[in-house]
């Protein structure tokens, strides 16, 4: 799956690989609140998929706004119903500060690298 930049957003792709049981989310570009709800909509999209754990890739991820973070909790929320997690894998520094400002930290666990997460450890 992937998504080519919607019009008018800027520059968003979210490519998505399998690896065992998992889904490695690739997000690159900006999410801005044009592209928010493709975000929020392709992550829930992959919940309903026969995965465990979703892994999202940020460190291509430029920006992300308000509503970016709040399609992540949907996902998050998804995913806790139906018994799988969400892992947040090498966001850049401003993203890491922005999840950690808003707690989101607490909620989903940050990772280094795709390995680590898809290892949980």
């Amino acid at each position: 799956m992937s998504t080519e930049p919607p019009t008018g957003g800027q520059g968003f792709r979210l490519d998505v690989e399998r690896v065992g049981q998992a889904a490695v989310a690739r997000l690159s570009g900006s999410v801005s609140m044009d592209v928010s709800e493709e975000l929020r909509d392709e992550l829930i999209e992959l919940i309903h998929e026969p995965v465990a754990i979703i892994v999202l890739e940020m460190s291509g991820l430029e920006f992300i706004c308000s509503l970016g973070l709040s399609g992540i909790i949907a996902a998050h929320l998804h995913c806790r119903h139906h018994n799988r997690s969400i892992r947040l894998v090498a966001p850049a520094p401003a993203i890491r500060d922005l999840l950690i400002v808003t707690r989101l930290t607490t909620l989903l666990p940050v990772y280094e690298d795709v390995q680590t997460a898809l290892a949980g450890s």
